[in-house]
Parts: structure tokens; sequence; C-alpha cells
């Protein structure tokens, strides 16, 4: 393979890839009765995972958004949705009591 096919080939594969990625969803985890934010509180889609940070955001890159997202923290009940065409998904946590 000469240098223009390989080059033309490695910008056709970035192009392709590109074109692949993910949709990025974010929002916010909250305390449902104080509206407080919570920190460090897993969301889950598909094999992709983060923590949210000290104001209770998070952001995430899903290759598919009609999967189920899933938020879970300590001392709250688990929280499941379809996260369908939402790309801002703020979630409001019930605490265990």
């Amino acid at each position: 393979m000469n240098f223009p096919v390989k080059a033309t080939f490695a910008a056709a594969t970035l192009m392709l890839l590109a074109g692949c990625s993910g949709v990025e969803i974010k929002g916010v985890v909250r305390d449902k009765p104080t509206g407080n934010p919570i920190s460090s509180a897993t969301v889950s889609v598909g094999k992709e995972s983060t923590a949210t940070d000290a104001m209770g955001s998070y952001t995430l890159e899903v290759s598919d958004t009609d999967q189920a997202m899933i938020v879970n923290a300590p001392g709250y009940f688990l929280y499941t949705k379809t996260i369908g065409k939402d790309t801002i998904n703020d979630i409001d946590l019930m605490p265990r009591e």
C-alpha cells in the first residue's frame, strides 16, 4: 500500500469511527425531599457508568439511548428509567427511611 492510499484509508476509518460515537447524557441527581445534590451516586447505562460529583452532576456517553439508566446511591432507593430521546436526565432519589 502506498502512502496516499494509506492516508485515505486512515482518514476514512477515522470518519467512520467518529460517526459511531455515542450520545452524551447528563443531569443532576438530587434528594427528592430536600432538593440537595447527591454526590457519589452511581449512574449506569449498559456497560458505561460514572459517579456524580459534589454538585450531584454527571455526564455519560452511551452508544444507544434506548437503554435503561440505573441510578444508585447509599441510603436511597434504586432508580431505573429508559433514556429514550432524553439527553438531560435530572433524577430525584427517595431516601430509605
